[in-house]
């Protein structure tokens, strides 16, 4: 009995040894495939390393677009959050001056002027930015479609 307990568990370790050996000869020959390193990519006609350099402009994590985004993003907190405080000092300075018996007068008019001047700019850098973004885009595409096109006049 020994020995038959002995030869399943050779029979066993046989099975997972084949199961690996078959593992690995599969990610050999799957992992070149997978890649999306510049070089092999050229080779396989897909974008060289420049190109690709160019394509993660766009949106990738710390490239232009992706700072672009943010910035628009912060830009629009800003102007909410101006809108907020605006509409907080109107309240605080009509209270005010009704507590003084002067509900027609305005104490805080010079700041109130500010904040809109101030919303009004972070509207224009929201604007901006967004047109900078689109225009990124754009140009990008507009860059691999004549590079290509060269590309394939050369060839």
């Amino acid at each position: 009995m020994r020995t038959s307990s002995s030869f399943s568990w050779s029979k066993g370790r046989l099975t997972l040894i084949k199961s690996g050996v078959i593992l690995a000869a599969a990610l050999l020959v799957i992992a070149p495939m997978s890649t999306t390193d510049g070089a092999r990519a050229d080779a396989q006609g897909r974008f060289d390393r420049e190109q690709t350099m160019l394509m993660n402009l766009k949106g990738q994590p710390n490239s232009t677009g992706f700072f672009i985004i943010q910035s628009s993003e912060k830009s629009k907190m800003i102007v909410r959050d101006l809108t907020k405080g605006l509409r907080q000092l109107e309240e605080v300075d009509k209270a005010y001056s009704k507590s003084r018996g002067r509900p027609d007068s305005r104490h805080l008019e010079g700041t109130k002027l500010k904040l809109i001047n101030a919303t009004r700019t972070a509207e224009k850098l929201h604007d901006e930015l967004w047109d900078t973004y689109q225009d990124l885009k754009k140009s990008i595409s507009e860059t691999l479609v004549i590079d290509e096109a060269k590309k394939g006049s050369s060839d």
